[in-house]
């Protein structure tokens, strides 16, 4: 069974790893010009849903930039004094950032239900996502495969990775996989990477899906 350890970083290692999750927050941050996508949903399915979204996003939208950005300031200055982060802390980034990429990844699903509205809302939800969900992906890839871990943790495979492969291969095979709307290009070792694999390629072509729905929707409001 694999047990997924977390390798012993550097500070620099640890300044390149923060600087992912400063990039995803900086993302996020740019979706909330977005939220009010949501409110074309006037009625039938997802109606009461979307309200609650919309309404529960505007109360936080403050409150989480600011704790955020706090974050940030103390984990930065801790590194700059050079003290290494706890391992439990960059981690639970992670799963910050996996709980926005599904829960976006629902929301925008959600925006199939609306008539077409402002072609910004339309364009700024779909590139603001499909950046956070680049970013994002390749984060979950690099920490849950070798690069991060200990030399026997695998899950994971690719035609032109190496022994030396870096974070920037994951980021990199996340980021094509998009632009080229196919597979990761990534291949799956073992059960877990094999499900990574099959979630991430149902995303992409979900969101592939979405991406040409939105150009008709633009098409139509054009015409």
């Amino acid at each position: 069974m694999v047990q997924l350890r977390r390798a012993p970083q550097t500070v620099r290692q640890q300044f390149r790893e923060l600087h992912v999750f400063a990039l995803l927050g900086a993302i996020r941050i740019a979706m909330l010009w977005f939220a009010d996508a949501l409110e074309a949903i006037k009625g039938g399915l997802g109606a009461g849903l979307s309200h609650v979204a919309v309404n529960f996003g505007e109360v936080i939208r403050t409150p989480m930039l600011i704790i955020y950005l706090l974050i940030l300031l103390l984990l930065y200055g801790s590194l700059l004094r050079g003290k290494r982060i706890a391992p439990e802390v960059l981690d639970a980034m992670g799963v910050w950032a996996v709980l926005n990429l599904f829960g976006h990844f629902a929301k925008i699903n959600m925006l199939m239900l609306t008539k077409a509205v402002d072609p910004r809302l339309l364009l700024g939800q779909v590139i603001t996502y499909l950046m956070f969900f680049a970013v994002a992906w390749g984060w979950v890839f690099w920490r849950l495969d070798r690069a991060a871990g200990p030399a026997d943790q695998q899950i994971l495979s690719a035609p032109t990775f190496s022994s030396n492969a870096t974070s920037f291969d994951y980021f990199y095979f996340s980021l094509v996989s998009i632009l080229e709307r196919k597979s990761s290009g990534f291949e799956g070792v073992g059960p877990l990477g094999k499900i990574l694999v099959a979630i991430h390629s149902l995303m992409v072509l979900d969101l592939a899906a979405i991406a040409l729905a939105r150009f008709y929707q633009l098409v139509q409001i054009a015409i």
